[in-house]
């Protein structure tokens, strides 16, 4: 079988011809990969996998299936893996003895297996489970059992994934410095190399000196893509004398390091994915037509793992708006650059034209070196190399190498999660991505929910107990009512005659004094308050006077006294909040207070007591 995967647009070479089987065996089963972007091809070999002939067919079948024109997976190192993951899959079950002959006959002791192997190694056993799911997930030739079985179990915990972590805010400001760093000296070094080649052209450089015979250098540079060179095809010695070949192309061509920059950057500033925005193209589209004073540039970007239907997506690249733009502009005109995703973009555009123009590519990230005679576009990047070139070479740590508190390793998931944190909405994503996965894990996000969460939770007590406290007139409030009771009755914000009642104990009621009975909370105003006696505790017109402390202290002996043999939902719902209130005034008098005031407790008070609990004096 031979069957071709790839992207929709992906084409082999126009020569190409499709393999035939090995003529050596004819049980050989092959798959033939395109990567689209890159134009790479890959024959996959089956026939080496220890399982029977249909199971290798079933196998290539799965892989062209995931990996074809309308799969998922459109990256040769994805395609790779799943090749890998399939043959040990095979490897492991013909270890065991227990290699299926069909598909229809794999059963769930077969994933079992696969299980059992991997049990010590979860996040080999996460990544083979996930691939088998992929693989495996929409096929009708497997049983429904097996299927079952392969879909029932969470996924081992991925120790990868729980390290994904933002960086603090110091070891942020450490590699944007280092990426704009480098932004800024790319920028000025091939700006600089424009001019000089535009003075060459001009015929403004003085003959026979220095900078015109490097401006005729850049002028061969940038029509013909090379520099001079012998018969023989070896570069010339004024090319060395001049500085050499990476050095006279970069004056008007980026390093590979300098768009790795500028890749960080812009996920940096989008907080979209590292893989996505290497692969931008040069070509897009302004709507606002370039007058506009907020502009915008649309950028169609592909995300292979969205699936065929949803891979193509548009990100909008905008210019920093009105307000913070003038906020930016007045600290430091050149900071505008480095906060608008826009200019950033279009500063990229501007320093690899050359290259593009050389390589015919339509590319945004792409150098050109005559050294090689070649662009590096597609073919340039390798996330894992390229960045860990890019950061090494700038001192930071690889992860063997990191310390705590020391520069912090440089990786493109962790710098889309810390500009997700700092953006705080979705990209390229729905909002329960954002908050279930990308969120959820942030320290930060957790630190800073707790203290939110906390902070309403304190509101929230802090106006119980406002709603819980209950006006208390000491015996010093007193003393200075005996002396200046108009004084105490503005210090109260009652009227002194009023003031002068409550302190005689004419407007008592059992357990408060009521400033105003005609003025209850659930009656008509002028109406006497129909209200439980309990329900004073917490009445705005309520006061509590030294000579009500035996009854408050009785009262709330009793409360507590029944709440053992009581129902614990009906204890609470009739007496707790009379009981917190009566703790709460309580408060205020010393311990020596109380025992005195439980001595003075009469026998009147007693009965008073009494019917209160007995609910005597409510309203029947």
């Amino acid at each position: 079988m031979s069957r071709r995967g790839g992207q929709r647009a992906s084409q082999p070479p126009s020569d190409w011809q499709p393999p035939e089987r090995l003529p050596a065996d004819g049980d050989q089963t092959t798959v033939v990969f395109y990567e689209e972007q890159s134009g790479k091809s890959h024959i996959f070999d089956f026939s080496s996998f220890p399982a029977p002939l249909a199971m290798q067919r079933w196998m290539a079948v799965l892989l062209a299936a995931r990996c074809g024109a309308r799969g998922g997976s459109k990256r040769l190192a994805t395609a790779k893996r799943y090749h890998w993951v399939l043959r040990r899959f095979t490897v492991v079950l013909s270890e065991a003895g227990r290699v299926p002959s069909t598909p229809g006959e794999l059963a769930p002791e077969h994933f079992q297996i696969l299980r059992d192997r991997y049990e010590d190694h979860p996040t080999s056993l996460r990544l083979y489970l996930q691939a088998l799911r992929r693989l495996m997930r929409r096929r009708d030739d497997l049983t429904e059992e097996a299927l079952r079985d392969l879909l029932r179990t969470r996924l081992p915990a991925s120790a990868e994934a729980t390290q994904v972590m933002a960086y603090s805010d110091h070891e942020w400001q450490q590699i944007m410095t280092a990426v704009r760093r480098d932004v800024r000296i790319s920028r000025d070094r091939i700006r600089a190399g424009v001019r000089l080649l535009a003075r060459f052209q001009d015929g403004e450089l003085i003959p026979g000196s220095r900078e015109e015979a490097l401006g005729g250098m850049l002028e061969q540079f940038a029509t013909m893509g090379d520099l001079p060179r012998n018969e023989s095809g070896v570069l010339r010695d004024e090319v060395s004398r001049l500085g050499g070949t990476m050095a006279i192309s970069g004056m008007l061509s980026l390093t590979r390091d300098e768009a790795t920059a500028f890749a960080l950057l812009l996920s940096a500033l989008t907080a979209e994915n590292f893989g996505t925005v290497k692969t931008w193209p040069a070509l897009h589209t302004r709507p606002d037509g370039r007058v506009a004073a907020q502009a915008v540039a649309l950028v169609e970007e592909t995300k292979p793992r969205r699936g065929p239907d949803r891979e193509h997506m548009v990100a909008a690249l905008e210019d920093l708006p009105a307000s913070l733009r003038e906020l930016v502009e007045s600290e430091d005109t050149e900071s505008r650059l480095f906060y608008s995703p826009l200019r950033v973009y279009q500063l990229l555009l501007e320093l690899t034209q050359t290259a593009r123009r050389l390589s015919g590519a339509t590319l945004a990230f792409i150098s050109y070196s005559p050294k090689r005679r070649s662009a590096f576009g597609r073919d340039m990047w390798n996330t894992e190399v390229h960045v860990k070139h890019w950061s090494q070479t700038r001192d930071f740590p690889s992860m063997r190498e990191a310390v705590a508190g020391g520069p912090p390793v440089v990786q493109v998931r962790r710098i889309r999660q810390s500009a997700l944190e700092l953006k705080r909405r979705p990209v390229a994503h729905s909002r329960e991505t954002l908050r279930d996965h990308y969120l959820k894990r942030s320290r930060t996000v957790q630190e800073q929910s707790r203290s939110v969460v906390g902070k309403a939770l304190r509101e929230q007590v802090t106006k119980a107990r406002t709603a819980m406290e209950m006006p208390v007139f000491t015996p010093a409030f007193l003393d200075r009512a005996a002396r200046d009771p108009e004084a105490a009755a503005a210090e109260a914000a009652l009227d002194p005659e009023v003031l002068k009642r409550l302190l005689a104990g004419d407007q008592d009621t059992v357990m408060t004094g009521c400033v105003d009975h005609l003025a209850g909370p659930d009656t008509p105003p002028g109406t006497p308050c129909t209200a439980s006696f309990f329900a004073c505790l917490g009445c705005g017109n309520a006061r509590a006077l030294p000579h009500q402390l035996p009854v408050q202290i009785a009262v709330r002996d009793r409360l507590l006294a029944t709440r053992p043999n009581s129902d614990p939902a009906t204890w609470h719902a009739k007496y707790q909040a009379a009981a917190d209130r009566l703790e709460d005034i309580l408060r205020h008098y010393t311990p020596a207070e109380h025992e005195q005031a439980r001595a003075k407790l009469s026998d009147g008070q007693r009965e008073l007591i009494d019917d209160l609990l007995a609910g005597r004096l409510d309203l029947r």
